[in-house]
């Protein structure tokens, strides 16, 4: 029997290795729409808003799935949910570069991010299963390994599709992505445990009463989408047009961004612990510097602030999106213990909700300036009005994550 528990254990670490590289093409699936493919979807026929909504698609349905599969994960474990989301990411990531028109471009992307959200919960899970003692550490690591998968959606993404065609470049991460599933398939005799019988939504409705959850959902999740603002729909497109870079110059300055924000992952486990423990200070140190990015960016378009003032702001804005680790941690600790799984999907729930709901708003303004545009490059203006928005938002963050509680032991 013992052995036998060894064996499934062992199992389940190989589901995990193979988890994490779906893990890393769904991260990795973040940054490439409309990110360097912008100006190809605008030659498909796309308008501004019409792209806008295309990427957000993804996030919204991803939000979607976050708050489904972190009901239930508790309940029927990390390898199905990996299962089930993992296929779902494999047939949006297929379809995609399969299509043309603006609905089944939508439709295939909101599938996989559907699929990518389930994704993070199984891994999240399976991390708990195999590691119960170190979930930060390994989460910490695994979420330092997967965010390289945006920096591969960045400069090497533009010269994969300067190389092939941005159709191809698409298809490859989605094939790598269904070997990996595969090999979940293969592995996952035995380690599906049966369904936990109870409540589902009991836990769920125990976390809405929790008002410092919320403080903290809302806060870290305007922070991560003022980052993906950048990452995803307009930080490229904006470098190219105003400082007039080629795509390959301005994706290294995005891809900057993305090694800065995988690096956070690893290296808030150290400004942990130069700061005592204390959860508190980094977490409102990253509220502040989501405001001084967005102040900065402002000020950088409204009165043409050089190429370095821009990278600057941008770099501010993504020290955030690196401590993920941390607001997962002072999550768990806001709740039971019971409902780790539920703690971290409510707070990735937040997250990409309001990635996707700003990345509309800032499609919307955008196309606002479409009267403005020369050939596909899109105006100042229309970029300092869009981080004022920003502003705004990081502003209403950094006030609600001042009363978050400390919960160091």
């Amino acid at each position: 029997m013992i052995e036998n528990d060894k064996y499934i254990s062992q199992k389940k670490l190989f589901i995990l290795l193979a988890g994490v590289v779906i893990y890393f093409f769904t991260c990795m699936s973040k940054a490439l729409v409309p990110g360097p493919i912008f100006n190809n979807m605008l030659d498909l026929g796309l308008n501004a808003s019409e792209i806008s909504t295309v990427g957000a698609s993804f996030m919204l349905t991803y939000s979607a799935s976050q708050l489904l599969a972190g009901i239930f994960a508790d309940r029927y474990g990390g390898v199905r949910i990996l299962l089930i989301g993992g296929s779902l990411f494999a047939v949006g990531m297929l379809g995609f570069p399969c299509s043309t028109d603006f609905l089944p471009l939508m439709l295939f992307r909101a599938t996989a991010g559907f699929g990518a959200g389930m994704v993070f919960l199984g891994v999240a899970k399976l991390i708990a299963d195999v590691f119960p003692e170190k979930i930060s550490l390994a989460l910490g690591i695994i979420l330092f390994l997967a965010f390289f998968g945006p920096v591969c959606g960045t400069y090497p993404m533009v010269k994969l599709i300067e190389m092939t065609s941005w159709r191809t470049a698409m298809f490859i991460p989605a094939v790598i992505a269904a070997m990996a599933l595969l090999l979940v398939v293969i592995l996952s005799r035995g380690t599906i445990k049966p369904a936990i019988p109870g409540n589902a939504l009991a836990p769920l409705f125990e976390m809405l009463k929790n008002r410092q959850m919320w403080l903290l959902c809302v806060s870290s999740s305007i922070s991560f989408g003022c980052y993906y603002v950048l990452l995803s729909q307009l930080g490229q497109k904006s470098i190219q047009d105003f400082c007039s870079f080629p795509p390959e110059r301005a994706a290294l300055c995005i891809m900057a961004m993305t090694i800065l924000v995988a690096a956070g992952n690893m290296g808030v486990n150290l400004l942990l612990k130069l700061c005592g423990d204390r959860r508190r200070i980094i977490i409102r140190l990253s509220a502040l510097c989501t405001l001084a990015g967005a102040l900065l960016g402002y000020c950088a378009f409204r009165w043409n602030f050089n190429a370095a003032a821009i990278l600057a702001a941008f770099l501010l804005i993504a020290v955030p999106g690196g401590f993920f680790p941390l607001f997962g941690t002072v999550a768990k600790e806001l709740n039971p213990p019971k409902s780790v799984g539920l703690s971290i999907a409510i707070l990735n729930f937040s997250a990409t909700a309001f990635i996707a709901i700003m990345q509309y708003i800032g499609g919307f303004i955008l196309k606002a300036h479409e009267k403005s545009m020369t050939g596909n490059r899109i105006a100042a203006e229309a970029y300092y009005n869009v981080f004022l928005f920003l502003i705004i938002m990081a502003v209403i963050g950094f006030i609600l994550i001042l009363p978050v509680i400390e919960t160091r032991k």
